[in-house]
C-alpha cells in the first residue's frame, strides 16, 4: 500500500475486525470455562484444567485465559489493592495484546515505519508496551494523520539524528555539513561483537538513509554493512581492516572504533542539503568561509537579520545558574534583545548593563523593561577602557559567520580578573577550525572552567532554539578570566 493514507471507511473496517476478534476470543473464554465446569459435574474424577507455570516468561494471554478465580491486584496510581473478575482480566489482557498487534501491523502496512528514525520507532513501540492506546477509528486517524502531516519533519529529524550520533564534532555541523569521514566510537567489544546494539542500529540507519536517497529498497540484516563489519571484527588477527560497501568504506580498528568514509559525493550532497533544511541556515551558521579567514579581525557589518534568535526563559535560567549570578554583582549583557538574559540576571539581584544594536529593542529595554543603563550601539565598537570591569558577562551573540567568536573575544576584555563569562554559542564554536575560531580557542585556553570538573563547553538540549525557528545545536561556553 506504500505511504498512502487509508480512507476512514478502511480504518473503520479494520477496527471493526479488531472488535469482532476480541468478541470471538471472549466467547471462546466463556465456552472453555463453561465446558470445564460441566465436565466436572459429569465425572467422578472432578474438574480437569489446563495449567501453566509461574515463570514470568510465560505467555500472559494464556495465563489470563485459563484463570477462573478473581485476581488480586495493586492499583499503579493509588497503591490500593483491588479484586478483578477473571473474565474482566482476560478481556483487558486480550484487548492490550490485540491493540499492540494491530498498531504494529498497520504501521508496517502503511509503510510508516520507514518514515520514522530509530528514536521515533522506539518511542512508538515503547508506547505499546504497557498500556497501548485503544485501536479505534478516531485514534488511528489522529496517530497516523499526525505522522503523515509531519512526515517531512520526521524524515529530516531522522536524518539529523542518525548523523549526530556518529561523531560529536558533527554537532558543529561545519556549516551543517558532514564531511567525507565520520566516526562511531567503541562500536565493537574485544570479542568483535557489537558493544551496544544502538551502535549497530546507528550504522544500519546510516545505510538506510543512503539507500532511500539512492531510491533502493532496504537490505536484510545479513546483507547489511553492519553485518559485514561484525563478521570482519571477529577475525581479530586481521584488524585493522577495511570493509568496502556500496556507499562507504568502513575501517575497523582493534579498539572497536569505526571510521566511515562516504564514497558517493552526490548522495553526500543530498544529505547535507536535507541537514541544512532541518537545522535552518537562517541562523547564519551555515557558511563555508568568513570575511576574515586569514586574519581574526572583528566583523564590521551587522549579522544577517541582526542574528536575532531570542533566548527562551528556560535557557536563560541555565545561563544564570552556570554564571552563578548573585546579589550586587555588576553584569554586562551584550546583544540584549528582548531582555531574556538581562531580566533573569536582574531577578537574581544583579546590577545589569545592556547593549543593543537595534534602536527598537534598545528603546524597549529602557522604557518597557526598565533598564536605565541600556546602551544603543554595536557592542564590537565599544571600548572596554571606558567601562569599569564587570563581575560577569552573559550573552547570546549572533552566530552569523563566526560572529559569536568575535563577540566572546571582545566581551572578555570587559571582565575583571576572576570574572565569569557564560555565552550561548553555535555548537560549531567548539570545533571550528577557521582562523576566527582558532583565535577564540587560543584566548579561552588561558581561561579557567567555572566548574571543578574542568568542562568549559556544555551542550544545550537539542531544539533549544526551536521556538525561534531553527533546530541548530547550541552550547554554553562557561569560563573564568584569569587573575
Amino acid at each position: 500500500m506504500g505511504q498512502e493514507l487509508m480512507t476512514p471507511a478502511q480504518i473503520a473496517d479494520i477496527c471493526d475486525g479488531r472488535d469482532k476478534a476480541i468478541a470471538l476470543w471472549l466467547s471462546l473464554y466463556d465456552t472453555y470455562h463453561a465446558t470445564r465446569d460441566e465436565a466436572a459435574r459429569l465425572t467422578l474424577g472432578g474438574a480437569l484444567s489446563l495449567s501453566c507455570g509461574r515463570d514470568w516468561t510465560e505467555d500472559t494471554l494464556t495465563r489470563a485465559f485459563i484463570q477462573s478465580q478473581p485476581i488480586d491486584q495493586r492499583d499503579k496510581e493509588t497503591g490500593a489493592r483491588k479484586t478483578i473478575d477473571a473474565r474482566d482480566n482476560f478481556e483487558r489482557v486480550l484487548t492490550h495484546t490485540m491493540d499492540r498487534r494491530c498498531w504494529a501491523a498497520l504501521m508496517e502496512q502503511l509503510g510508516f515505519d520507514q518514515l520514522l528514525d530509530q528514536q521515533a520507532r522506539k518511542e512508538f513501540h515503547d508506547g505499546l508496551r504497557d498500556d497501548p492506546v485503544p485501536f479505534t477509528p478516531d485514534n488511528c486517524a489522529a496517530t497516523f494523520g499526525n505522522i503523515w502531516t509531519n512526515r517531512r519533519d520526521l524524515y529530516l529529524r531522522g536524518i539529523a539524528n542518525v548523523f549526530a550520533k556518529l561523531d560529536r564534532r558533527f554537532r558543529s555541523h561545519n556549516g551543517f555539513k558532514i564531511g567525507a569521514r565520520l566516526i562511531i566510537d567503541r562500536a565493537l567489544n574485544e570479542w568483535g561483537s557489537w558493544d551496544r546494539y544502538e551502535r549497530r542500529d546507528t550504522l544500519r540507519d546510516v545505510e538506510r538513509v543512503f539507500l532511500e536517497l539512492d531510491e533502493k529498497p532496504p537490505v536484510s540484516e545479513g546483507h547489511s554493512i553492519a553485518s559485514q563489519v561484525a563478521d570482519s571484527a571477529r577475525v581479530r588477527g586481521s584488524l585493522p581492516t577495511v570493509i568496502e560497501g556500496d556507499y562507504f568504506r568502513v575501517r575497523v580498528f582493534k579498539n572497536g572504533n569505526l571510521h566511515i568514509w562516504f564514497e558517493r559525493d552526490d548522495l553526500l550532497q543530498s544529505v547535507n542539503l536535507l541537514l541544512a533544511e532541518y537545522y535552518g541556515e537562517a541562523i547564519g551558521d551555515g557558511y563555508e568561509t568568513t570575511e576574515a579567514e586569514a586574519a581574526p579581525a572583528y566583523h564590521i557589518t551587522p549579522a544577517k537579520n541582526f542574528g536575532a534568535f531570542m533566548t527562551s526563559p528556560e535557557i536563560a535560567a541555565q545561563v544564570i545558574e552556570h554564571a552563578r549570578i548573585s546579589t550586587g554583582q555588576r553584569v554586562l549583557e551584550p546583544s540584549a534583545g528582548k531582555a531574556a538574559l538581562a531580566s533573569a540576571a536582574r531577578n537574581a539581584g544583579a546590577d545589569v548593563t545592556c547593549v543593543e544594536l537595534q534602536p527598537g529593542f534598545a528603546h524597549e529595554l529602557r522604557v518597557i523593561h526598565g533598564f536605565a543603563d541600556a546602551i544603543e550601539g554595536d557592542f564590537l565598537a565599544l571600548d572596554p577602557a571606558h567601562y569599569a570591569p564587570f563581575d560577569a558577562v552573559i550573552m547570546n551573540p549572533p552566530f552569523d559567520r563566526g560572529r559569536d567568536c568575535d563577540h566572546v573575544r571582545h566581551a572578555l576584555a570587559f571582565l575583571k580578573p576572576g570574572g565569569v563569562l557564560v555565552a550561548i554559542m553555535s555548537a560549531r564554536a567548539e570545533y571550528g577550525e577557521d582562523q576566527r575560531h582558532k583565535a577564540l580557542h587560543r584566548m579561552i585556553a588561558g581561561c579557567e572552567a567555572i566548574y571543578f570538573h574542568g568542562r568549559k563547553w556544555i551542550d544545550l538540549p537539542p531544539g533549544s532554539f526551536a521556538h525561534a525557528g531553527t533546530n541548530v545545536n547550541t552550547v554554553l561556553l562557561a569560563i573564568r578570566k584569569p587573575g
